[in-house]
């Protein structure tokens, strides 16, 4: 396996019903995908090798096409760093900090 990224995922559907529900979906998928997540207050941050995590992003994106969603813009941000990073490394520090 190569070294692990992060992939943070955030999608927003145009919607005028429900957007929740649509983001609950695009979750949904995620948690499916059998790699690590955190769910955040603006997106979701994925963890393992590239391909896996940017099919993740890709099947997040398409599941907002529900309900009469006409369009969906999916915004991606990709950590990646020599030897890998996990969500952990990024985050324990802040852990119970507030």
């Amino acid at each position: 396996m190569s070294d692990p990224v992060n992939v943070d995922i955030q999608v927003l559907p145009s919607t005028g019903g429900d957007v929740y529900s649509i983001v609950d979906r695009a979750i949904g998928v995620i948690q499916e995908s059998g790699l690590k997540y955190e769910v955040g207050a603006l997106g979701t941050t994925v963890e393992g090798d590239l391909d896996s995590c940017l099919d993740a992003a890709k099947a997040a994106h398409r599941a907002c096409f529900v309900d009469g969603v006409a369009g969906v813009v999916t915004i991606i941000k990709i950590g990646e760093a020599v030897g890998g990073s996990t969500i952990e490394d990024k985050v324990a520090k802040f852990r119970g900090a507030g």
